[in-house]
């Protein structure tokens, strides 16, 4: 087995979750965003002297036809190094582009705004390798709900992904967070979340939790993450044991 592969599979868990910019923005009609991210972890395996470092560079964008209906895009820049006893290989390379079109139902209160998602989402592939194989494209569909006041900050998203001819990956993300400051006269502030992401597939399972930091000052924001595997199921050679770490900024007009 092509073993590039099968830690490409695991970080597909990663790149299929949330959607930009930072889930929370543009809300108006004829808004635009795009966001940079960076990601990297580490794979552990049976053998001690085996382990992967996954490194994964995001460009991502967003367009509103109006609040309720918009079109986003990923795409992810993977660089993997496996490394063993004195020698190291290495991998960097595009390998699919994800096209999401959020469907969302907002509705205003006097102290707290909230919305329900839904998002049907396509993965096409753009590595030549990829086109050749007709398993690698696939369709997903999320459902979440999220809710926003002055001091508290809550999004739940559940999902589903499915590739012809393997079997579904199912997920789902937690964020609970405080507002602690927010300047209306320059729209500045921050968001502090707990984030709780679990995968699942017929292989492999996870929970992931850890700290989520987001300022925003006027048209930016950024994101800083780091979560820790709180339980991990399944083969030995799809565990992490290890840190995730997550740094982004974004810029919504």
């Amino acid at each position: 087995m092509n073993k590039n592969i099968l830690y490409i599979g695991l970080i597909k868990t990663l790149v299929f979750a949330h959607q930009p910019v930072m889930d929370m923005a543009p809300r108006w009609s004829g808004g635009y965003g795009f966001q940079i991210r960076y990601e990297s972890f580490k794979t552990k395996h049976q053998d001690k002297s085996f382990s992967t470092d996954h490194r994964i560079y995001f460009f991502e964008g967003v367009y509103t036809w109006d609040k309720s209906k918009r079109i986003t895009f990923k795409l992810p820049y993977y660089k993997i190094e496996n490394r063993r006893s004195n020698s190291v290989s290495r991998l960097s390379e595009f390998r699919e582009l994800i096209i999401g079109l959020p469907l969302k139902k907002y509705k205003n209160y006097n102290h707290h705004t909230q919305n329900f998602g839904f998002t049907p989402q396509i993965k096409i592939p753009i590595n030549k390798m990829d086109r050749s194989s007709k398993y690698k494209y696939g369709s997903g569909l999320s459902i979440s709900y999220s809710k926003e006041s002055f001091k508290y900050y809550q999004l739940y998203d559940i999902f589903g992904w499915i590739h012809q001819g393997k079997v579904p990956l199912f997920g789902i993300d937690i964020n609970l967070g405080v507002h602690p400051y927010h300047n209306n006269n320059n729209n500045n502030g921050v968001f502090i979340i707990w984030d709780v992401t679990g995968r699942y597939n017929e292989s492999h399972g996870s929970i992931l939790a850890g700290p989520v930091l987001v300022p925003y000052r006027q048209k930016v924001m950024a994101r800083l993450e780091l979560k820790f595997p709180v339980i991990e199921t399944g083969i030995e050679d799809h565990l992490t044991k290890s840190i995730f770490s997550n740094l982004g900024i974004g810029f919504v007009f």
